[in-house]
Formats: structure tokens, C-alpha cells, sequence
């Protein structure tokens, strides 16, 4: 798309599956299950590839080390049953980490392309500069009236964030960005 590759472009992204996984050995079974090393400090993010014990591909996600014992993952829209049964059935008894689906919970506006820092510099107070905010890094930051979860990355070859939002916070954020 034109605008993207030349201006920004808002993506609604919201039909992602989004899972919270927390608990003392998420760690753990992350690393055993992921292709990826997810063992990263927090505020990183992780594109990684999920395997089986053939290791054959099971699925792709982006794993985000929201705290030393949780993460924030986020999948396809159409693997919402696929990726929650295979995480969960792999935790074994003795470990401790519990999956929770928070897909309706959340809505994901992508903000992409090489004008979307500027765009997104207009309605933040947060340091979106690159020596702040590198690739695969997330914070929490306010935009317009809205707190959000702001990952940087991108699926589109240029510059861009993705903003997770509580749902109810959904149009607060949409508002911002359009004004």
C-alpha cells in the first residue's frame, strides 16, 4: 500500500489473539516451546516461532517480557484455540505458570510506515526517538487520553509501533491518532 510505504498507515489489528502468561516458570517453559530465546529483559519483544517435540512448527508469535514472570503474547487471529491448547498442555504438573486469554480485553491499532513517529510523536509525551525507543523494545505510555502498550515493531518493511489498549480505552487512543 502507498501509504504505507510512503506517509503511515493505522492498521486494526484487534482480531490478534492476545494471551497473558504469567507464573514462576514461564520462563521456563517459554524456552522449551519457542524457537527464539524469550529470555530477555523487560520491556523486549520476541518474534518466534512455536515448535513441537519433532520440532515441527506449531505456530508464530510475538512473546513481550512484560515482568520478571510475565509475558504478553500475541498470535493469530486464527490460532486463539490452537496456541492456548498447545502452551497450556505443555506446562507440566510440577511447573508453575498459568495462560489466560485476554483477547477481548485488548484492542492492537498498528501505527506503521515512515511518517509514524511523527504521527505518533503529536499525540505522546513519551521518548519515541530511536535512541529511546529501539526495535523490539515496549513501554507503557500515554497517547491522547489513552494508556497503551506500545511494541515497536512491524510486519510492513517500515517504521512502526504496535499500540495494545485496554478495550475500553479503544476509541480514547483511535480519537488521538485520527485528530
Amino acid at each position: 500500500h502507498q501509504a504505507t510505504r510512503e506517509r503511515v498507515t493505522v492498521f486494526d489489528q484487534t482480531a490478534f489473539s492476545k494471551f497473558i502468561f504469567k507464573g514462576h516458570d514461564v520462563v521456563t517453559v517459554l524456552q522449551r516451546l519457542c524457537g527464539n530465546n524469550v529470555d530477555v529483559p523487560v520491556g523486549r519483544a520476541v518474534y518466534t516461532g512455536l515448535f513441537n517435540e519433532r520440532g515441527g512448527f506449531e505456530s508464530d508469535l510475538t512473546v513481550i517480557r512484560a515482568a520478571t514472570h510475565e509475558y504478553f503474547i500475541i498470535t493469530g487471529s486464527t490460532q486463539t484455540v490452537h496456541d492456548f491448547d498447545w502452551i497450556t498442555r505443555h506446562v507440566r504438573p510440577e511447573e508453575h505458570a498459568e495462560l489466560v486469554d485476554v483477547t477481548t480485553g485488548f484492542c492492537t491499532l498498528g501505527v506503521m510506515g515512515p511518517n509514524s513517529r511523527a504521527l505518533l510523536g503529536r499525540v505522546t509525551d513519551a521518548d519515541i526517538s530511536n535512541a529511546a525507543f529501539p526495535f523490539w523494545t515496549t513501554k507503557v505510555i500515554g497517547v491522547g487520553a489513552a494508556t497503551v502498550r506500545a511494541a515497536r515493531l512491524t510486519y510492513v518493511g517500515e517504521l512502526g509501533w504496535e499500540l495494545h489498549v485496554p478495550t475500553d480505552q479503544a476509541a480514547l487512543l483511535y480519537d488521538a491518532l485520527m485528530a
